[in-house]
Parts: C-alpha cells; structure tokens; sequence
C-alpha cells in the first residue's frame, strides 16, 4: 500500500504544471492582472502553467506543439484564437536589452529559448530567436537560458536582446521551455522527446 501511495504522489509530481512568464505577461495568463488589464473578457486559460501542447512530448522541431502552446492541431493560443485578447503587455524600444520574468511551478530542468514575430500577423513561420545575454541562471550559446538543475522553482530574470532594426504596434514574443522530463543526462537541454511549454505575449517595440 505504501509503494502504491509513493508511486501515485511521484505520478503527480510529473504531471503538475510547471510555469510561465510572468513579465512581459503571456496572452494565456491576462486573467492574472485583472486591475491592470479591466477589459479583458472570458474566456480565459485558466491552468495557465499549462500551456504545454497537450502534454505531448515534443522533438527538436516542436513537430506537434501548436504556435503557442496548444494541443496538436488547436490554435486556441494563437493571435486570433480563443485566448486572443489582444492586449499589449510590454512597450519597448528596439535594439534595448529587456527584463523578463519567468515563473517556475514544477521545475524539471531543461531550459528555455525566446523568438521574436517582428510582425503584426502573426505566423508559424515568422519566429526568429532571440540572444540571451544574462540570467538569474546559467546560459548556454547565448540563447538558450537553463531552468536550473536543482529543480528550483519560483521567479527568475532573464535579460532579452531586441532587435535594432523592428517595429511593430503588435508582435509576438515566444517563449519555449524544454524539460529534462523524462530525465536526460544534460541537466539544460534533452535533445530527446520531451515535455515542452509554450507562451506567446503580445508586445510593441518603438
């Protein structure tokens, strides 16, 4: 009975929502600021730390996950879907280094990358990665930001390069988190098929 009840919590561990981002806010998660953001209307993503295509476990490619986070073959996430409020969550200058915050529920390592649809129409074909100069924690190639090997959770900063050369009243920032889940050597990247989570958030660079 006891080995049934340490499987059974260890289950639920692996399958607990694991995080956003926070700051710029993401287009699943404007339900959290309902003071800043009045206008909003349902509905809302409300298990918004579960953006994660359908929990299906993605290749390099992100072959089934959809453009921002959905399920394969839904589009509720993307700009004109269900979750579409169209509300601007962060107002930049081009070419500036921006702060972002990312908030860890259930950290299962990995890391995670950011891109940039330096247009107002959005597409699956428009996304372009972005440097990483810095991070609460450690990163790798310059683009590509590590959760944090212990599996912390919580807040963590992260420092986004914009390009110099983009304006837009309304473009896409992406945001995808690859998991070590299942578990892989390599504490910040799992080069196999893995849980993956996905944000888009609407911003406007000046």
């Amino acid at each position: 009975m006891k080995i049934a009840l340490i499987i059974f919590v260890a289950g639920l561990a692996l399958v607990e929502p694991h995080g956003h981002v926070s700051v710029p806010l993401a287009r699943t998660s404007i339900f959290r600021r309902p003071q800043e953001f009045p206008g909003a209307q349902q509905p809302f993503w409300w298990d918004d730390n579960g953006v994660w295509c359908g929990n299906v476990q993605q290749d390099q490619q992100y072959s089934t996950c959809g453009r921002c986070g959905d399920a394969p073959g839904n589009t509720h996430a993307n700009q004109g879907g269900r979750y579409d409020k169209r509300i601007i969550t962060g107002n930049y200058m081009a070419g500036t280094v921006i702060w972002a915050t990312v908030d860890f529920n259930a950290n299962h390592r990995g890391g995670y990358m950011f891109e940039l649809c330096p247009q107002v129409t959005e597409n699956n074909n428009c996304f372009q990665r972005l440097q990483i100069p810095s991070s609460d924690r450690p990163v790798r190639d310059s683009n590509w930001a590590c959760s944090g090997g212990d599996h912390q959770n919580g807040p963590t900063g992260v420092r986004i390069q914009l390009p110099a050369n983009v304006r837009c009243s309304r473009c896409t920032l992406r945001w995808t988190y690859r998991t070590s889940y299942p578990p892989a050597p390599d504490a910040c990247f799992n080069p196999n098929p893995t849980q993956t989570f996905r944000n888009c958030i609407d911003i406007a660079i000046h």
